[in-house]
């Protein structure tokens, strides 16, 4: 590991504020969930009073301002792709070479040379060479340009692995041990980052947090969502989140899921409505013409049921950004879903949860609100076997909303005080209480 100190957050501020830089999480996504990281880390940041000027990395082009966030901090997108286009200066490869010839006016490679640290985040769960090495590049991307840039580089709550080749786990070994500070989200993360780091790393700064997005401020969407909701006063209302990932045939030999997922999520469906509860479907990916859309999935279980059943199930529209879809959740008497975050959203908002998952991580989130029994994993269980254990779940809705209760406050100050331990730790590198970058 990189050597810094780390101080609390009561470290003495030099003349000017920090200047940071945003990585793995754009937040102009149609991923909820990576939006939601984003807009948690933002938020929280540029309401911070030492902070000077955050630039969040993202998928466009350009830089731009963006006024829209609380606090005096300025906040700017800038693009930046792993392209091909070496003509582009938000193409990676562009970004290393103008660099390496003194920055040559690249507004990206000025912005990491003047930062004070670079916070990466991977999209929470995306620093794995399970998706093909293009996809770890893109990820691997902006780490390496901290190191590159010499500035001090901080993991935030995230996934670590698994890394099934050893050139992936070669890269993330190294990005691991030049990071200043790192933090998994959850238990199992945290065994994963010790491995990666080594025995010899200070095992101090490799850290054990709460995913980010359990701090995402709620916001009410239009009049007209809530009006929807607000129709269904009186009755049981539940969420339900079909994943469009998982929606193909093609996706049980793809993820090694135990038979068709869309067919036990349909089952879901019909069985909580059978139950007397009227079903609210959220969508947490979108995309027009994506494959991946929790929209097409949702339109697919609508399609398989009857005239009467559909009358008791609605659909939220998949245009919902992150802090609105979490206020239409914190509406809801129980959720499900496949998607992670927007099961965070329910726990966050102490809505009791079921998870139905194709990876580890969903259980070890669950398990930092006490109750990773309200996971299953789709791995080993479908169909009428995952569909009654989500009813158990449904059923003892009350115990666990008592569980949530004492545990989540907790959690949520957890997910923005690791925020403010790792400002306190920048200011501590900046003051010129810790060593140089390695």
């Amino acid at each position: 590991m990189t050597t810094h100190s780390t101080t609390s957050t009561n470290a003495r501020p030099s003349a000017r504020g920090t200047r940071l830089v945003v990585a793995g999480a754009p937040l102009d996504n149609d991923n909820r969930g990576v939006e939601a990281l984003g807009t948690s880390v933002v938020a929280h940041l540029a309401s911070a009073a030492s902070v000077d000027s955050v630039s969040v990395l993202g998928d466009g082009w350009g830089v731009s301002a963006d006024s829209s966030w609380p606090g005096d901090a300025r906040v700017d997108r800038l693009g930046v792709r792993n392209s091909r286009r070496w003509h582009r200066r938000e193409s990676w490869a562009r970004i290393r070479v103008d660099r390496a010839l003194g920055g040559l006016g690249n507004p990206v490679v000025a912005r990491l040379g003047a930062a004070d640290a670079v916070l990466d985040i991977s999209g929470g769960d995306s620093f794995t060479d399970l998706y093909g090495p293009r996809r770890l590049a893109t990820i691997c991307a902006p780490k390496e340009a901290a190191v590159r840039s010499g500035r001090p580089l901080v993991l935030l709550p995230q996934t670590f692995g698994p890394f099934t080749t050893a050139e992936g786990r070669r890269r993330a070994e190294g990005l691991v041990r030049h990071s200043a500070l790192a933090y998994a989200r959850d238990a199992w993360s945290h065994e994963q980052l010790l491995d990666l780091a080594g025995p010899s790393a200070d095992a101090t700064r490799l850290r054990e947090g709460v995913d980010v997005a359990f701090a995402l401020p709620a916001r009410e969407p239009a009049a007209s969502v809530v009006e929807q909701l607000d129709s269904l006063t009186g009755e049981v209302v539940v969420g339900v989140n079909v994943s469009g990932l998982l929606r193909e045939e093609s996706a049980v030999a793809r993820f090694g899921l135990a038979g068709p997922y869309l067919a036990t999520m349909t089952s879901l469906v019909r069985e909580l409505v059978r139950a007397g509860a009227v079903v609210v479907l959220v969508s947490h990916v979108h995309g027009v013409g994506r494959s991946e859309s929790d929209d097409t999935a949702h339109g697919a279980v609508l399609d398989a049921l009857d005239a009467v059943e559909r009358t008791r199930v609605h659909r939220l529209s998949p245009l919902l950004r992150a802090a609105e879809l979490k206020w239409c959740i914190g509406r809801l008497d129980w959720f499900a879903g496949s998607r992670m975050h927007a099961t965070i959203a329910a726990l966050s908002s102490q809505v009791p949860a079921f998870g139905y998952a194709y990876s580890d991580k969903t259980r070890g989130v669950f398990g930092t609100c006490a109750v990773a029994e309200d996971v299953v994993d789709a791995r080993a269980v479908a169909g009428q076997e995952a569909v009654e254990q989500a009813l158990a779940s449904f059923a003892r809705r009350d115990a666990t909303r008592e569980v949530l209760r004492r545990r989540v406050p907790d959690v949520v100050a957890q997910a923005r005080g690791q925020l403010d331990d790792v400002l306190g730790a920048v200011s501590s590198w900046r003051d010129g209480s810790a060593g140089t970058v390695a």
